[in-house]
């Protein structure tokens, strides 16, 4: 593993070739609920990362090694993928005992429809006992939730929902629709006010934060957000040009914290 985190590693993780080689991934507890599971999380963050390549529902030939069979060899297989102009997802399940399923949102991409849901804050009411949210997230969410909770309603196990950045606000915001088992969220942005915050309860949400990342800071306090769940974070080695002046070859550390493989690589 390089110590050094690549701008490819932030701006573009479904490029990568190792998913699920960078560690050990000990048996997924498909019971753990409102206890931290190190183990679940793991998964969970490597599944986050994963969501990022593309498949045949976007690239047609897909990039080899596919996704789908990087699930497959792993014990996984793909139930559904979820796709809108600004959102993608996928639902997969375990192939084998324990049965248990992961609802995966993607993270920002490097396009306009992305960025836009990720700016598009709106302004949240005044009334701190209105639950108020991101809008950009709230479109984002509406615009693949009604097959999406379709799907979910036909599964007769444990589903998690996760994801990474913009992905894990997603599944933030699902949780309040569907309650899941629990929800691992990783560099997630804050969501919504004090309100919405409340109105999730007692939902085991776990909030992953690798060590400065910068992302995890928005949208401001200022404007009335609030982050969502039991923090975790995370501490490792330094990165990016915190090892030294590396000019603009590698990205700044607070940046090189949100790379989605430093979760899965400090976990």
């Amino acid at each position: 593993m390089s110590a050094v985190t690549t701008w490819e590693d932030l701006l573009q993780p479904g490029k990568a070739t190792d998913f699920f080689a960078r560690n050990k991934f000990p048996p997924f507890n498909p019971e753990a609920k409102s206890v931290y599971s190190r183990g679940n999380a793991l998964w969970l963050a490597e599944l986050s990362r994963l969501v990022y390549r593309h498949d045949i529902e976007e690239e047609d030939p897909p990039r080899q090694p596919t996704r789908t069979s990087f699930l497959e060899n792993v014990g996984f297989k793909q139930r559904r993928f979820f796709i809108s102009q600004n959102t993608q997802a996928m639902l997969v399940e375990s192939a084998a005992e324990p049965l248990f399923a992961v609802l995966v949102f993607r993270g920002t991409e490097q396009n306009i429809n992305s960025l836009i849901t990720d700016f598009e804050f709106g302004i949240l009411p005044l009334d701190q006992n209105t639950v108020g949210v991101h809008q950009g997230f709230r479109k984002a969410l509406d615009s693949v939730w009604n097959s999406m909770e379709k799907e979910l309603a036909t599964l007769a196990c444990p589903v998690f929902y996760t994801g990474h950045s913009l992905g894990a606000a997603l599944a933030t915001l699902a949780a309040l629709r569907r309650a899941p088992q629990a929800v691992y969220t990783f560099a997630s942005p804050r969501v919504g006010n004090e309100a919405f915050a409340a109105s999730l309860g007692s939902l085991p949400i776990f909030r992953i934060v690798d060590d400065e990342d910068a992302l995890t800071s928005l949208p401001p306090e200022v404007l009335g957000y609030r982050h969502v769940g039991a923090l975790q974070l995370l501490k490792g080695p330094e990165t990016g040009s915190a090892l030294g002046w590396t000019g603009f070859s590698a990205p700044p550390k607070p940046l090189a914290d949100h790379a989605p493989v430093n979760y899965v690589d400090r976990i």
